[in-house]
């Protein structure tokens, strides 16, 4: 677990940030699979870190149960599928990422969750989400992912922002995973330019159940109907004043202390339990159990 992440958690339950120190459930949520595989490939050597990506989608997959309602291969395919187009655009626009060294500023060190750019000098998230708002940037401009990060390394950060679409029935809206097939001749499209609507005649067609369309094609067709530059794009992140980051700093060291000494099981925060997402450990909580292997978890 990165810092950054036993950080989040302690803000928002201290109670899941003493268990998060030891516990991770063992069923995972897609979007962490997606995540995990993205990263792999945007740190990877391989020539095709697409490919890698989306078989990191399929290991995970394989070795621990997707968190989800019906079909768990389905809902496999369709983000591997979409972790490869993902990765194969970003990867596109840099080489491959590195990882910053850990930092002291607790025992034990910070360990990062941002990428370090190949300049050195540029800290980089890729933050794949729904959708993009002004109250997001904020979120995420403020979070211990972008603020921590950037006031322990002292650099400025650049968000790379892939907006995947909301998931229904395992699969993101978006154009990642979703198309048009002319009814004709059976030309991809992925959205009209005049804004309009595709017409009943048209078939909708998902990314991982069209084999025959290369991983490239869909990709031109995005560029071609004008939407890859909406799909994905960079918000700059200015490195804070020097007392900004001196506080944040202080702050991380205070609340690193507090998780690290902590002996007692603290109180739960049952406002947070279910909102904005589900805690991993909240049938623990309600139901007075401990984490363990019987209770669904695994060690980290």
């Amino acid at each position: 677990m990165t810092t950054a992440e036993i950080l989040a958690l302690h803000d928002r339950c201290p109670r899941a940030a003493f268990y998060g120190k030891k516990w991770e459930a063992s069923r995972i949520h897609p979007n962490e699979v997606l995540r995990q595989a993205v990263e792999a490939g945007l740190l990877t050597d391989e020539e095709d870190p697409g490919q890698l990506a989306g078989d990191t989608v399929m290991t995970l997959a394989t070795e621990r149960e997707l968190a989800v309602e019906g079909s768990q291969y389905s809902c496999a395919m369709h983000h591997a599928a979409l972790s490869d187009v993902i990765t194969t655009v970003l990867r596109a626009g840099m080489p491959k990422l590195g990882r910053p060294e850990d930092r002291e500023c607790q025992s034990p060190p910070w360990t990062s969750s941002a990428f370090l750019d190949a300049s050195g000098l540029r800290l980089r998230r890729v933050l794949m989400v729904d959708r993009w708002s002004s109250e997001r940037e904020a979120a995420e401009s403020h979070s211990w992912r972008s603020l921590g990060e950037m006031s322990i390394f002292g650099m400025p950060m650049t968000l790379t922002v892939v907006v995947i679409g909301q998931r229904r029935d395992g699969k993101h809206h978006s154009p990642w995973s979703k198309g048009f097939l002319h009814p004709a001749n059976r030309n991809l499209r992925i959205k009209k330019r005049d804004g309009e609507t595709f017409g009943k005649n048209w078939t909708q067609c998902w990314r991982e159940e069209q084999a025959w369309i290369s991983r490239d094609k869909w990709i031109d067709a995005m560029r071609e109907d004008r939407v890859l530059h909406e799909a994905v794009f960079d918000v700059e992140l200015d490195l804070p004043d020097a007392d900004m980051m001196a506080k944040v700093r202080r702050l991380a060291q205070s609340k690193l202390r507090e998780i690290r000494l902590a002996r007692e099981l603290p109180d739960p925060n049952i406002s947070v339990c279910h909102y904005p997402v589900p805690c991993q450990f909240v049938d623990c909580c309600w139901n007075f159990k401990e984490p363990s292997e019987r209770t669904g978890f695994i060690f980290r």
